[in-house]
C-alpha cells in the first residue's frame, strides 16, 4: 500500500519508505504557516485519502500529528480508533492549523503527550507496517 503525508496546505506527497517519511515530518515542521507560526496538523493515510479542509471522513486517514515545534510538543492521534499516544505527562495546550484556509484550533494539553523526536520516529514507524505504532502507549477518551 503506498502511504500519503497531506500538510496544511492539502498538498499531498507520496510516501516510499520510513527514511523519506522523516525527512517530509523535518521539512513540514520547520516551515511556517502564513501567520508565521509552527503550529499545524498533518495527516497520514493510504493515497487518495484527503485533509479534513476537503470535506474529508475521519476514516480516510490513519494518523494525524498536531505538532508545534516551538512548544516541543505533539499530539500524536491514531484516527481509527480516536487514541492519542502517551510518552509525557501534560504540560500545555498547543495551538495548531489543520489547514491554510481555517482558524487554529487549541488541542488540550492532555492529548499533546509526546516530544516532536517521538511524534517522527512514529510516522516512520507507521510508513514502515501500515498499522498503528506499537513502540508507544496509547489511550482512548476526551
Amino acid at each position: 500500500m503506498t502511504l500519503v503525508m497531506t500538510n496544511i496546505a492539502a498538498q499531498q506527497e507520496p510516501i516510499s519508505d520510513p527514511a523519506e517519511a522523516g525527512e517530509l515530518f523535518d521539512e513540514e515542521i520547520e516551515r511556517p504557516n502564513a501567520d508565521a507560526r509552527y503550529g499545524q496538523s498533518i495527516y497520514y493515510g493510504p493515497v487518495g485519502a484527503r485533509g479534513l479542509h476537503k470535506e474529508r471522513l475521519h476514516e480516510e486517514d490513519d494518523l494525524r500529528v498536531d505538532i508545534d515545534v516551538e512548544a516541543g510538543r505533539a499530539a500524536v492521534n491514531w484516527l481509527v480508533d480516536g487514541s492519542y499516544a502517551v510518552e509525557l505527562p501534560p504540560e500545555g495546550p498547543l495551538t495548531v492549523w489543520y489547514s491554510a484556509d481555517a482558524a487554529p484550533v487549541v488541542v488540550p494539553a492532555e492529548k499533546a503527550r509526546v516530544s516532536v523526536a517521538t511524534a517522527r520516529r512514529l510516522v516512520q514507524e507507521y510508513v514502515a507496517t501500515g498499522t498503528r505504532p506499537s513502540s508507544i502507549e496509547w489511550v482512548t477518551g476526551e
